[in-house]
C-alpha cells in the first residue's frame, strides 16, 4: 500500500518536477527509522552545497516522524526530498524486497565507461535529484544487477545507487570519499561495525585489477543493506561462494538495525 505525504508551501512545482532537489532514502524497522540523525545531517550538507534552504533539523525531524506515525507502517521505506523552492515531499511505502537467493548466491555487476568524480559530477558527495549519469550507467548495465563507475584516473568509485567494498586477505577496503564517492549511511555503519569487530578497514583507491582479484566483494545501500557480488565483468570473485566476512558483517548489521 502506497502512503504519500507532501508539503508544498508554494504552488509552482517546476523545480521539483525537474529533479533539482536534495533527497534522502531511509528505512524503518520495527517502527523506528534507522540512522535518522545521520540522514538528516547528510541532507543538510547536500542542501548547503547547492544552496537549498532547509527548515531546521528539529522541524524536519518532527514532520518526518509525524508522517511515519500517520502511515501506520512499522517496516517502511521513506524518501524525503526538498527542492529550491523549499517544497518538502515525503513519500512512505512498504520496503522493497529482494529475493533471498540474491543474498545467498550473490549478484553480477559490470564496470561501465561512465565517469564518476569531482570533474565529471557536480558535487558528487551531495545526494541530489540530478541522476543522469546514473541513468546512463544503468542503461549500459541493463543485463546486470548494478553498474560500477570509475573516475578519470581509472579508480573504482561506487555503483549507480550503491557503495562498494572488497575484502582481500581479511582486510576490508572501500574507495575514499575524495574520489567522488557518496558518503553512504550504510557504508558508514559497515565501517563502524568492522572496526568494532576488529576487522582492519582501509579507505584507499583501488583499480579494477584489485576488484577482480578480491576474495569477497559486496555492495551497500539503504534498501539493499549488504549484498554480496559473485561476478564482476564476468570474472568470478574468489571461489564464488566463500563470503565469510561479508556474511559476518551482514549478520551484525541485521542485529544493529533491529536495535
Amino acid at each position: 500500500m502506497l502512503q504519500t505525504r507532501s508539503y508544498r508551501p508554494q504552488a509552482n512545482n517546476l523545480f521539483f518536477d525537474l529533479g533539482d532537489n536534495v533527497f534522502e532514502s531511509m528505512r524503518a524497522y520495527g517502527g523506528k527509522i534507522f540512522c535518522l540523525e545521520e540522514h538528516l545531517e547528510r541532507l543538510e550538507t547536500s542542501a548547503k552545497s547547492i544552496q537549498i534552504k532547509l527548515p531546521s533539523c528539529k522541524e524536519l525531524r518532527k514532520k518526518i516522524l509525524q508522517e511515519f506515525s500517520d502511515s501506520g507502517l512499522k517496516e517502511a521505506y521513506l524518501r524525503v526530498s526538498i527542492n529550491f523552492q523549499g517544497e518538502i515531499n515525503i513519500i512512505i511505502t512498504s520496503p522493497p524486497t529482494y529475493p533471498k537467493e540474491l543474498y545467498e548466491k550473490g549478484v553480477k555487476v559490470i564496470i561501465v565507461p561512465n565517469f564518476k568524480d569531482s570533474v565529471a559530477s557536480v558535487f558528487p558527495q551531495a545526494k541530489t535529484g540530478n541522476f543522469l549519469n546514473g541513468v546512463l550507467a544503468k542503461i549500459e548495465a541493463k543485463d546486470y544487477f548494478e553498474a560500477i563507475l570509475l573516475n578519470r584516473q581509472g579508480y573504482i568509485t561506487e555503483g549507480t545507487v550503491s557503495n562498494i567494498f572488497i575484502v582481500k586477505e581479511k582486510i576490508l577496503v572501500t574507495p575514499p570519499l575524495y574520489l567522488g564517492v557518496l558518503p553512504g549511511i550504510t557504508r558508514k555503519v559497515v565501517i563502524e561495525l568492522a572496526e568494532e569487530l576488529e576487522i582492519k578497514v582501509k579507505e584507499i583507491p583501488f583499480t579494477r585489477h584489485e576488484l577482480y582479484n578480491a576474495d569477497e566483494v559486496f555492495l551497500t545501500n539503504t534498501s539493499l543493506e549488504i549484498l554480496p557480488v559473485t561476478y564482476v565483468d564476468g570474472r568470478k570473485i574468489g571461489d564464488g561462494c566463500t563470503r565469510k566476512i561479508t556474511n559476518f558483517l551482514r549478520n551484525k548489521f541485521l542485529a544493529r538495525r533491529l536495535g
